[in-house]
Order: structure tokens, then C-alpha cells, then sequence
């Protein structure tokens, strides 16, 4: 499941894990960059990964070939 919203200008995809092992997924895209961050229980904060549209890209292009 997902859901998808608009926030100060960005587009929030936030994925949930159906079967709730994994923590939420959100996937935040503005004008120039990518985000995607995850909780980590562990550390108490987000793990995240910025990248560029042309990386998102690239990673979908991918994963649809598999």
C-alpha cells in the first residue's frame, strides 16, 4: 500500500510494508532531487539518501528489466 501527498511543494510517496516488518518508505520529490528516508529504531532518526530524478530514473528502468 501507499500513499501519496503534497507537501511545501514536494510530492510525499510514503510505501508501507503489508506484512509490518519494515519500517515506512518515503520517497520525497521536489523540483531537483530525491529523497528517500526510512526510521531506524536503532539510531532514533532517518536514514536517507538523496538522488537525482535521472538516478530514480535509472533505478525503475532496472527494475522493470528484471
Amino acid at each position: 500500500m501507499f500513499t501519496v501527498d503534497q507537501e511545501d511543494g514536494s510530492n510525499v510517496i510514503t510505501s508501507l510494508d503489508s506484512k509490518g516488518e519494515f519500517a515506512d518508505v518515503e520517497v520525497i520529490l521536489d523540483n531537483e532531487q530525491v529523497y528517500l528516508r526510512q526510521w531506524d529504531e536503532n539510531w532514533q532518526e532517518y536514514s536517507v539518501l538523496v538522488i537525482s530524478h535521472q538516478q530514480l530514473n535509472d533505478i525503475r528502468t532496472a527494475i522493470r528489466g528484471l
